[in-house]
């Protein structure tokens, strides 16, 4: 009966998700343009080293709303990076396997402090 009155700890509850840990190993950007012809959007691919191999986790940017990002023509110059051989934890919401290469994509997630 003790048990079913106390709240749970919030540390001790587990959280639930898929989380993917490992090293980033590099980030690239590139400009491309929207199929409905709005206008430009910009693709962030982080790539990180898990065991065993490498996860890409991609994330899309409106250069006109985000201040993160900065276009010079169609070149991305500046982008939001993670930092090289840190380590970092990803909630992933929604991921991908390809059938061939079995390389895991994350193509929405967040990141976990």
């Amino acid at each position: 009966m003790d048990n079913v009155t106390k709240p749970k700890d919030q540390a001790s509850a587990a959280p639930n998700g898929i989380f993917v840990r490992g090293v980033v190993v590099s980030n690239r950007a590139k400009a491309i343009k929207r199929k409905d012809g709005t206008g430009i959007s910009v693709v962030v691919e982080t790539e990180i080293a898990t065991q065993p191999g490498v996860t890409i986790w991609v994330q899309y940017f409106d250069p006109k709303t985000d201040r993160f990002i900065r276009l010079e023509g169609e070149t991305v110059v500046e982008y939001p990076r993670l930092k090289e051989f840190s380590q970092v934890t990803i909630k992933a919401l929604r991921v991908r396997s390809d059938e061939h290469t079995g390389q895991l994509t994350i193509r929405s997630g967040e990141l976990i402090p």
